[in-house]
């Protein structure tokens, strides 16, 4: 048997050494490429919401410059719908756009639970979310109750939306979320990690249950919501 030259040994060593750092490299590449598709043309889709201002009854508030400073968000927007006598939601209306990983967590970070909770009011009841259809995408309201003062039920509707995770409980299922397997897989196929956030929180008082207080949200809000494009 012809021994190996020593030179043809060390070649073959060292391609061997520099397969697994070659292979590395084409696997970020290629994942940077996956995670970083071009930008589209006509702009992202982004929730966008129009609040009733000239209604009788509405009245739109000025936001605490602090809550846009601790959300870090670029837009807010607060408010009172007036639906009668005895019915009445509250709005409150967040946007990120341009927005990376650290972003997104003001986004979905903030569960309905806790922020009551600073504000004294305790969970009555976990209940089943809601879900609307609006523009071709279907959005996801998570669904607390809370007690008035006076003992009258409070629910809290609370969407969080991210662009391409049309259908997801964000809070629940997002990043910060005990669950985050659903959001991770639709990450990876969406082949982006979302740059726009919106978040939209309803308080409804003054209704017997939450149905009817649902019936009050698809009556007053959910006609103000839509789907449109930005470009930015």
């Amino acid at each position: 048997m012809t021994p190996k030259s020593p030179t043809k040994s060390r070649l073959r060593l060292i391609s061997i050494l520099m397969a697994f750092p070659l292979a590395v490299l084409v696997s970020e590449a290629l994942s940077w490429w996956w995670t970083n598709p071009p930008e589209p043309t006509e702009g992202r889709n982004v929730l966008a919401y129009s609040f009733p201002e000239d209604s009788p009854g509405n009245v739109m508030e000025e936001v605490s410059p602090l809550v846009v400073e601790l959300l870090a968000c670029n837009g807010a927007l607060q408010g009172w719908i007036n639906a009668d006598e005895d019915s009445r939601i509250s709005v409150n209306f967040f946007t990120w756009d341009n927005v990376d990983e650290t972003g997104l967590n003001h986004a979905f970070h903030h569960q309905p639970e806790v922020c009551m909770g600073n504000l004294g009011r305790e969970v009555e009841a976990f209940l089943p979310e809601r879900r609307v259809v609006v523009d071709g995408s279907e959005l996801v309201f998570d669904v607390t109750e809370f007690s008035e003062p006076n003992g009258r039920p409070l629910y809290i509707f609370k969407l969080s939306w991210a662009e391409g995770f049309d259908g997801l409980n964000l809070l629940r299922e997002g990043p910060n979320s005990a669950d985050q397997r659903a959001f991770r897989i639709r990450s990876t196929l969406n082949r982006w990690f979302p740059r726009y956030a919106r978040v939209l929180m309803l308080g409804v008082y003054g209704t017997r249950d939450d149905d009817e207080a649902w019936d009050l949200v698809k009556k007053e809000v959910v006609g103000d919501l839509s789907i449109t494009k930005f470009k930015g």
